[in-house]
């Protein structure tokens, strides 16, 4: 199955936004709840064919999937037949084994082939996807692991600039080409991209103009000797080394294929997303103006990936999240005003993923992060009402997450951390009774996010902050205690404990907690 970055278990982390040392960001999605339809997976299994390729950059089988458009064609996606052995390529259903002749149609933006096979089946109905609507009961059926699988799950939502749809849907590799079939047994899409916890889907109008286009059939010999083609299966290559955390090697097949067709979108997200997380890995290492370099390289990647595809949210948000980073990593070497304007480029891009999916509580989160990180800028910078009206904006992004994802927990602690922002900047000006009431309901967030979930470390930081702020010092230790207990190595939990100890007159208990802050993040001054 193409991975489009995210999904790959390790880097859908990347994805996540650590909003700020204080506030992260966490997703979670909720279960769908749309009602199950009917289908007839007996007749649909009969139609649907395992895919097995040995591809010359893998030198194994791979398998993946495929379903009858025509008596003796069947559909997949490019990448899973790119780069095949022409003598080892067939399809099997029930047994029977038959080769593939060569292809008669393929459509590289949509990742879409027609295959001539040996062998005659029944075509599966290809059902209209304009009309499908989020929240739509859908069947992929396909040979994950090279096994029949039937998974079900809904439709999350449909991509503007080509209609690809995202289902919430937990498939994998050998999905690649599955039929997604809706409640009436038609096909109204194809399988191409698994991501966790989504995946997406080419339409099946999309197949049906491709279909119309069939023409003679090409040996497969000469049609994996395209340009094109090739560049397919340097973007697996790419990928193979994507997932296995060798992103420099990523990086150079990307490049290559890239090099034989620019005009893949998929190529430079997920060049992107290699050198995003290559640049996190130079972070670790002390390396920051290199990550610095990868950071700028990445966005633009994702830059070019959105002019090709102008709806992939992913893109948008992965380029938000690097400047993010970037106006991160600005602020700490109090380059003020080159941080706050990577602040505002994360802001546009994560609105303009709200006009794509206006539902999408991720994005709500993470403006509200980036509008706090923007507010703790001015602040620094002695503008208290720039700061107290990013802090504000924080606190209004939260209700319209809080209202997409009701049992988050991440949306409360934020809005909770944004209300203390907002009352230290009261506190600083000398307005202690607004202040406190700030803090009084930030509180009540707090307690929300722990209640939602009793595990998350960040949580108990933001309530021992604010109860620090309250006075309330041996409280904000016990919530500090805990956040360590859970995740004992983040230097903040240390350096927040050490200043409600210090307070408390417990200066060597402090210094204790000091310590291990600076260990944990060298460059951590106590202030």
């Amino acid at each position: 199955m193409k991975a489009n970055g995210i999904s790959l278990c390790s880097l859908l982390v990347f994805l996540m936004l650590c909003a700020c040392t204080r506030v992260p960001e966490q997703i979670v999605f909720e279960e769908p709840v749309a009602p199950r339809g009917d289908v007839s997976s007996g007749r649909v299994k009969d139609s649907t064919l395992l895919v097995i390729v040995t591809q010359d950059h893998l030198k194994r089988r791979v398998g993946s999937t495929s379903f009858f458009v025509a008596p003796d064609k069947v559909a997949t996606n490019i990448h899973a037949v790119a780069g095949a052995d022409p003598a080892l390529a067939h399809v099997r259903v029930k047994g029977t084994t038959w080769s593939i002749r060569g292809v008669t149609a393929y459509d590289v933006k949509n990742d879409l082939v027609i295959l001539e096979i040996s062998g005659k089946g029944t075509s599966l109905p290809l059902g209209d996807s304009d009309t499908i609507q989020r929240g739509d009961a859908i069947s992929v059926m396909g040979y994950p692991n090279g096994r029949y699988r039937v998974t079900e799950g809904s439709i999350y939502r449909v991509r503007r600039s080509d209609k690809w749809f995202q289902m919430d849907v937990r498939i994998s590799g050998g999905n690649s080409g599955s039929p997604v079939i809706n409640s009436k047994g038609e096909v109204i899409g194809i399988a191409a991209v698994a991501e966790v916890p989504f995946s997406y889907a080419i339409p099946s109008n999309a197949l049906k103009v491709l279909l119309a286009r069939s023409g003679p059939t090409e040996p497969l010999t000469q049609w994996c000797k395209r340009r094109r083609i090739r560049a397919f299966v340097y973007a697996n290559q790419g990928r193979d080394k994507l997932h296995a955390n060798r992103y420099d090697e990523a990086i150079a097949y990307f490049d290559k294929a890239i090099s034989l067709n620019s005009d893949n979108a998929w190529s430079y997200y997920n060049r992107g997303l290699a050198r995003f997380m290559l640049a996190d890995l130079q972070i670790s290492q002390e390396n920051k103006e290199k990550a610095r370099e990868l950071y700028a390289a990445g966005i633009e990647d994702c830059t070019q990936a959105i002019e090709q595809n102008p709806g992939d949210t992913t893109a948008y948000h992965n380029r938000a999240l690097a400047r993010f980073k970037l106006g991160k990593h600005q602020a700490a070497q109090e380059n003020l005003v080159t941080a706050q304007q990577h602040y505002q480029d994360a802001i546009r891009d994560w609105m303009q993923m709200l006009q794509l999916d206006s539902e999408n509580a991720e994005s709500y989160i993470n403006l509200g992060a980036a509008k706090s990180n923007l507010g703790d800028l001015k602040s620094e910078q002695g503008d208290i009402a720039a700061a107290q009206r990013n802090y504000q904006n924080a606190i209004e992004d939260c209700p319209q997450a809080i209202e997409r994802m009701p049992e988050g927990a991440v949306a409360y602690n934020n809005r909770g951390y944004a209300k203390y922002l907002l009352g230290k900047s009261e506190a600083a000006i000398g307005n202690t009774a607004e202040a406190r009431k700030r803090y009084e309901s930030a509180i009540l967030d707090s307690d929300a996010s722990i209640q939602r979930n009793s595990e998350n470390d960040y949580a108990y930081h933001t309530r021992g902050v604010i109860k620090a702020a309250l006075g309330d010092l041996e409280e904000a230790i016990a919530d500090f205690d805990r956040a360590i207990e859970i995740n004992p190595e983040f230097s903040e939990h240390y350096y927040e404990r050490g200043h409600a100890k210090e307070a408390l007159g417990k200066k060597e208990a402090a210094d204790i907690d000091f310590k291990k802050a600076k260990e944990l993040e060298p460059e951590k001054r106590k202030e």
